[in-house]
Formats: structure tokens, sequence, C-alpha cells
């Protein structure tokens, strides 16, 4: 087998370091095609010899990618195809914050074992042993009841719809202003010292167990826009559903004048057509002319935030409206994004970079609070992230790659700030909820919000509207990928096609 006994033994060490699954049946197969003989007598067997070769390299790629976290390579290459392209510089980064020198290390030894050894004893058994101890000593497996558990699931969400009230004119006029913010989750902001931070304390209500459900920008978007109906599976969300499933609409048909504003136009994402077909979205404000302020890891510009929320906020005052509501798409902390003047980001450490972008989002979002109060307008703050940006990273998925939507991606910071006369800029008594919630508890709280006779704390925060906050059992998914918590255990369905319990370390 000479040095191909380092493949199958380096998969066996990152194997059981949890790193890939190693493919049992694959892998006996690869090894018996590699120890197939080719006569000595068969012409032209140098050429033989150099076609198996080549065939080997290429199935040995395709195993090894199949037996790794990430999604299809067929879905990998249509993402990239999608995204345009990603800058060099962004891989460089990448690769220099996710490689493990630890790992390398491991790995270079059992090479240097292998180069070793080769020449005195046939290491053919041991990778033998070494493939067949994978599947004999690995605990984990597949679940068929978590199927079930699902579809389950799926049909208690079917029967869910927040039921806004009619349309009263003597209810109190306020504004609604919908932030979904792309890359902020508690794990991200813990990974940076700021889930404690003053920004933070700024809200009446707190989520700390809310689940964005998709760790993809317009996936998770398309649920925030489409709340008002329990859960859906991924590709129902690009599907029309039934007209009292659009928290907008409900905001229109009580006078709301509504208005959507993204900072970063990203054409081929088609994340504005998608949001306006399947989430009834409006047309975003114009912001090519604001100022840029950072350039996202496929070079496009994401326009400063600032300055895209005051364009709003001036357009809603001249607005003879007496109710206006805001979708607004703020990337500024998005993986691979970095300040349009600085040409070495790449080589600065990640989390100081996000930490950066975090402080001057807060900040900036703090001084648009402050410009709604000035105005003396009545205003209600909802802050829902799409999802984190896997600072972190875990054993399986390397920081900044989120195709696995695990709990540590999708639970995120959401929050309700009022603002108005009797409301402070900061609460004195905040109220948290660490209930498991998703985006119905979102519509729920919009509809109450609608409904309640003063726009004051002892009515839109009344103990009975807290108390009765739904909870969403955990399930998250992307195109490719689901994963469901059932008590303190994840599972994973993905490529396989089959329920894999994931390592208890994996959160």
């Amino acid at each position: 087998m000479g040095l191909w006994s380092f493949y199958f033994l380096g998969k066996v060490y990152l194997s059981f370091r949890g790193y890939i699954r190693l493919a049992f049946l694959m892998n006996l197969l690869f090894a018996a095609f590699l120890l197939l003989p080719i006569p000595h007598k068969l012409p032209a067997r140098r050429l033989f010899s150099g076609i198996r070769f080549t065939l080997a390299l290429g199935l040995a790629f395709l195993i090894l990618w199949h037996e790794t976290w990430f999604p299809s390579l067929r879905t990998t290459l249509q993402l990239l195809a999608e995204t345009g392209g990603i800058s060099p510089s962004y891989i460089v980064r990448f690769l220099k914050n996710s490689v493990s020198i630890m790992e390398v290390s491991v790995l270079l030894l059992i090479l240097a074992a292998c180069i070793l050894l080769n020449k005195r004893i046939t290491l053919t058994p041991l990778v033998l042993a070494g493939i067949c101890a994978v599947p004999l000593l690995a605990a984990k497996g597949s679940k068929a009841d978590i199927g079930t558990y699902l579809e389950q699931f799926y049909r208690s969400e079917s029967k869910k719809t927040v039921h806004f009230s009619q349309p009263d004119a003597n209810r109190p006029d306020f504004d609604v202003i919908i932030l979904n913010i792309c890359s902020l989750s508690w794990d991200d902001l813990r990974a940076v010292n700021m889930d404690n931070d003053p920004f933070l304390k700024q809200f009446d209500l707190l989520f700390t167990n809310f689940n964005s459900v998709s760790s993809h920008t317009t996936p998770s978007a398309l649920r925030l826009l489409r709340a008002a109906c329990g859960q859906t599976g991924h590709d129902d969300l690009y599907r029309e559903t039934r007209n009292e499933c659009y928290p907008l609409e409900a905001l229109r048909r009580h006078g709301y004048a509504t208005y959507a504003a993204i900072d970063n136009d990203a054409p081929s994402y088609r994340f504005v057509e998608d949001i306006i077909l399947h989430g009834r979205a409006d047309k975003p404000i114009e912001m090519r002319d604001l100022p840029i302020r950072q350039i996202d890891f496929d070079n496009t510009p994401i326009h400063d935030d600032l300055a895209l929320l005051n364009r709003w906020w001036d357009m809603r005052l001249r607005s003879p409206s007496a109710r206006a509501a805001l979708y607004a798409d703020l990337t500024t902390l998005h993986g691979g994004a970095h300040w349009a003047d600085d040409s070495q980001w790449w080589k600065k450490d990640r989390k100081t970079y996000y930490r950066e972008f975090a402080q001057r989002l807060f900040s900036n979002l703090s001084t648009f609070f402050r410009t709604v109060e000035e105005s003396g307008r009545d205003a209600v703050v909802i802050l829902i992230p799409e999802h984190g940006m896997a600072l972190r990273g875990s054993s399986i998925q390397a920081a900044e790659v989120r195709e696995i939507p695990l709990p540590s991606i999708t639970t995120v910071p959401a929050g309700i700030k009022f603002i108005g006369k009797g409301f402070s800029p900061v609460p004195e008594r905040q109220v948290i909820v660490s209930k498991p919630t998703s985006f119905y508890a979102y519509a729920y709280l919009l509809s109450a919000l609608m409904a309640s006779p003063a726009f004051t704390r002892d009515d839109l925060m009344a103990q009975a509207t807290i108390s009765g906050i739904p909870e969403t059992p955990f399930v998250s998914e992307n195109a490719d990928a689901v994963v469901v918590k059932k008590g303190s255990t994840l599972f994973y369905y993905g490529k396989d096609k089959k329920w894999i319990e994931l390592p208890s370390t994996v959160q």
C-alpha cells in the first residue's frame, strides 16, 4: 500500500478526533482497489499503474470530502458560483484561522512514522485494523426515531397562526423598526467578551434562547418575514403561503407605511428579490450614494449603517403617515468583511476585528435610538439577528463555516426596545426570556403590541403577555442540513441522509 497508508491512518486519527466521519465501506473498497495487483507481464503495465494512481487521487479526494462535515461537493460548488467567487485575501485569512497547528503536527508525525515504518514492515494490516476499529468503537449512529419527532414537530407548527387584531384608529400610533442583523450570536459575543455589553441593557425585553433556525441570510430573513405562522421546512420558505403569515401585511392593514433598507446590495445572492417575492418586503430605499465603510468577503461594498438608518428616518419624518414600519437588514458583522481602507485586514486576528465591528455597530444603533427619541415619536425597536458568525467554530465545523446550523450559531440575542415618553434609554427592569423561542414569539409579541390600548410599559409589557410568549423546541435547518435538539442531545441530518448523534462537545 506504500504511503497510501498515511491517507487511511491520518483519517482514522481525524475520525477519532471528531473532524470527519470515516466511511467504513468506502474505505474498505478503496483499500481493495489500491491493493489490487497489476500483473508484471501485462503490456503497458506502467500506463495502467499511472491510470490507477490518477483515479486513486480523485477517489481519495471525493471520499475524504464525503467524510467531512462540509455540504456535498455539488452544493459547495453551486454556492461558490452563486456568490461570484471569494477574494484571495479571505481564503488566506480563513485558512490561517482555521488550521490547527497541533492537529497538523500530529498528522506530520503520522506521516513520518509511515515513511520510516513502510521500509521495515507492511502497514496494510494496521490500516485495515484502524478502518475496522472506527465503527466498532463509535457509539454514535443512525437515530430513526428523530425523523418521526421532526415530522410531529412540523405537523404541530403547521397549526400555529398569530391572529392580529382588527385595525383600530383609536389605538396608539407608534413606529416599528425591525433590525435583522447578520452574524451576531450569543456565542460570538461571548467569544469577544461582549455578552454583557451595555448596548444589550437598553432592551426592555431580551431573549437569551432565541433560535433563528437558519445559519444563512436569506432563509433566516424569510422566516422573520413569515413569522406569523409556525416554523416550516426550508423548501417551504420559497413557496407561497397564507396571507396571514406575513407580519408586514398585518402592519399594512393597520395603516402602516412600510419600508425596507439594506446596507449591502450583493446581487449574486438574489436576496432582495427573494425577500420581496417570498417575504412581502418592500423595495429597499436607495443606498448606493451613501458612504462605504466596509468591503465584504466577495468584494461587494457595505454602506454605513447609521447613514442608512438616518436616511430612512428622514423619509419617515417627511411622510404624512401616522404609522411607519421599517425592515432593515444590516451586514456589517459578516464574516470576511473588513474596513474599506484596510488592505492588510487578512493578517489580523478575526476576534479583534469582530469586536471592532460589533462596538461600531452597537454605537451606531445607540446613536440612532437617540435620534428617534429626540424626535418625540413613539417607536418599538425589534432586534433579531439572522444568525451568528461561528467565530469560535467547533470540532466538526471550522470557525466562520455555517453549513451545519448548530445552536451556537442560531441562538441569537433578540430583543424589544420601547422609545417614547415614559421609557428611559436603559430600562430599570429588563425582562429576560430564557425559554426556547423562535420567530413565532416575535410575531406573537408584535400582535400584542398592536392590540395594546396605550403606549405604556404596563400595557405593552403586561404580565399575561409575557407569560404567554410561545415556546418553540430547537429545530434548525438549512437547505442541506437539519439539527434537532432532543433533551440535551443534538442530532444531525445531512448529506448522508441519515440521523447522526453529534458529539457532546458540539453546541
